[in-house]
């Protein structure tokens, strides 16, 4: 083996070991230019164009709402480093002839569309006060934007507020579930372009912050929460009995946290994750919006919103979440303690160990192909 290919070899094998696999809650995450990732809400899916992951949310929760919009970031892995690809959607690209702006721009979702090759993007259209209840729809060909607005509706003629969509990965089909009016919760199904919805198949008692997903074995399941506006409640998962979202005959399954707070979180989505090793699985993500800890001991406010995912994890007859400050996506059951801390010494030992190897072997071959210099002046000249 050549000394430059051992370099190589030893440098992706440095990569390799200091990738980043973990997951931490409950406190705020940076992008790769050091900044705040502000994408509150979120939507994300892998993209069947590039195989990454991209991440929509809402823009920073500041009070006023000139500049809110949908931000969006990218990474190879969910557990990042996520890449910041800037504001998508903003207030400039939303234009509505019954009403003017600022709107507010709440729980963007987007589905990639394999007939129109398009990326298009949902989200909660409102005014200041909430009286508005439309929904915007936005569809841009790369999944970076800019998204194109394509208009603004209530979705089947009826109010809309909290809302998901949600692709089912056995038949294709696209459905829109949103809140009507706080009265019920809907469900629809999407057109072929995604543009708009088809009427409405079924309809449940009223909850919010809905993430639709499909288990392996068939069963559709929907995490929820109350309606308590920025404050934590007791989570509500449901699983249908039935066959399709037509007659889904929701069973309520209960908190699966088991904290009358849900670790103050509420949720935004479901995805699901496939580990290099192992089976797939369920990560729930969600919103810490008031609760978030400061460096001070404080929490909140809502300008300082952060994030909490854990993975799901099934029983024969429950389905729980257990609250872990720090989880690796490719063992996320595993028990915290001993084991894991052996695991992440012998990860830096690893790490530390191919760093030498990769310096002494670089250095070896650097000496190995500096040029003999006669003199300091001839130095000089060659460097000049």
């Amino acid at each position: 083996m050549s000394t430059r290919y051992a370099c190589a070899v030893f440098a992706t094998l440095v990569l390799a070991c200091t990738a980043q696999n973990i997951v931490r809650s409950n406190m705020h995450w940076n992008d790769t230019n050091g900044r705040r990732i502000e994408a509150h809400s979120a939507g994300m899916f892998q993209s069947p164009v590039d195989g990454r992951w991209y991440w929509y949310g809402e823009s920073k929760k500041t009070r006023g709402l000139a500049g809110h919009g949908v931000n969006c970031y990218s990474s190879e892995s969910i557990a990042g480093p996520w890449r910041n690809e800037g504001q998508v959607l903003s207030q400039q690209n939303i234009i509505q002839p019954d009403t003017k702006g600022p709107f507010i721009v709440e729980r963007p979702k987007v589905l990639y569309n394999m007939e129109t090759k398009m990326f298009v993007m949902w989200f909660h259209l409102d005014t200041e006060g909430y009286k508005y209840r439309h929904v915007g729809v936005a569809q841009s060909s790369s999944p970076t934007g800019l998204f194109q607005y394509v208009h603004g509706m209530k979705p089947d003629g009826i109010n809309s507020l909290d809302m998901s969509l949600f692709l089912d990965p056995v038949d294709g089909q696209a459905y829109f579930v949103r809140s009507c009016n706080n009265e019920y919760v809907g469900i629809s199904r999407l057109t072929k372009d995604y543009l708009s919805s088809t009427g409405m198949i079924s309809n449940h008692s009223v909850f919010e912050g809905m993430s639709l997903f499909r288990h392996r074995n068939g069963t559709y399941y929907m995490m929820t929460s109350h309606l308590t506006g920025w404050d934590p409640n007791p989570l509500m998962l449901f699983r249908a009995q039935g066959e399709t979202l037509d007659d889904p005959q929701w069973i309520d399954m209960g908190n699966p946290t088991g904290s009358n707070k849900s670790f103050n979180s509420q949720p935004t989505y479901v995805v699901e994750y496939t580990p290099k090793s192992g089976e797939p699985y369920f990560v729930y993500m969600a919103d810490n919006w008031v609760h978030c800890p400061n460096e001070d001991g404080t929490e909140g406010p809502l300008i300082n919103a952060c994030y909490i995912w854990l993975p799901i994890q099934f029983h024969k007859n429950s389905v729980t979440m257990d609250y872990k400050a720090e989880w690796d996506l490719e063992d996320p059951f595993s028990l915290p303690g001993a084991p894991r801390l052996l695991l992440g010494v012998t990860r830096l030992f690893l790490m530390f160990t191919l760093v030498a190897v990769v310096v002494l072997v670089c250095s070896r071959q650097a000496r190995q192909f500096e040029p003999a210099l006669p003199s300091t002046a001839s130095k000089y000249t060659y460097f000049l």
